[in-house]
């Protein structure tokens, strides 16, 4: 098996694993990518895949019913320490692959050809790959429609890894909303109490004054209401 630089392969995975933990959930878009990525390469197997540190893991997928698969016989290890679209004509006659098992043995694969999916920090995280169980090349626009395949199941990782972040962050801002607002309340509660107490009762205090006084603290409690049911219910 390859063994890839560790620093470099430490925060390589590290940026898998953003798409990993937050578990892509662009299932149409994807599975119509990989039918996309067969029609024009003419091959009857494609895969969008994640390389984790031992296990290929498999987002979508053509022509084969794989969720995962070893990271130590696969295709896409090596393809993913180049930045370029990595082609093998005929992977029986090439010795990093002759012995892997789908090679060797069933489904007898031959060609392959891939192109990395790059996260938004440079690094290789996954393959946009294609198979066939015949030797096979492909041409110039083939090339060029595969990487700009590659790169827009990037883009779809991206965004709705950026979406999940923006509401993972949302629903922290909005629980500390409700927290402050709540220990906000207690002050402003008693405050209210001693109004009320001091309104009840006979005192030198100008009118004027405790009704503005009044008026104010009434206000600041009500704002404190809105940003509580506001991080509640997300309206005011």
């Amino acid at each position: 098996m390859y063994k890839p630089d560790l620093q470099k392969e430490a925060a390589r995975l590290s940026a898998t694993h953003r798409y990993l933990d937050f578990d892509l959930n662009r299932d149409k878009e994807l599975n119509e990518l990989v039918i996309l990525a067969s029609q024009i390469c003419g091959t009857p197997i494609s895969l969008i895949t994640l390389m984790d540190e031992d296990v290929q893991w498999i987002k979508a997928r053509k022509g084969a019913e794989i969720f995962e698969m070893p990271r130590s016989t696969s295709f896409c290890t090596h393809a993913i320490e180049t930045d370029e679209l990595m082609i093998v004509e005929d992977a029986a006659l090439d010795q990093r692959f002759a012995d892997a098992p789908v090679v060797a043995n069933e489904p007898h694969i031959r060609f392959y050809a891939s192109a990395n999916l790059k996260s938004h920090d440079g690094f290789n995280v996954g393959t946009l790959c294609v198979y066939d169980v015949q030797p096979k090349t492909l041409t110039e626009e083939q090339r060029s429609s595969l990487t700009a395949l590659a790169n827009q199941v990037s883009h779809i990782m991206e965004l709705d890894y950026a979406l999940k972040t923006l509401k993972k962050q949302n629903d922290t801002l909005a629980e500390i909303a409700r927290i402050q607002s709540h220990e906000l309340r207690l002050p402003v509660s008693s405050i209210l109490g001693v109004m009320n107490i001091i309104n009840a009762e006979q005192n030198d205090l100008n009118p004027e004054y405790l009704d503005l006084l009044n008026q104010s603290v009434n206000l600041l409690d009500e704002k404190i209401r809105m940003i509580v049911s506001y991080a509640n219910n997300g309206t005011a």
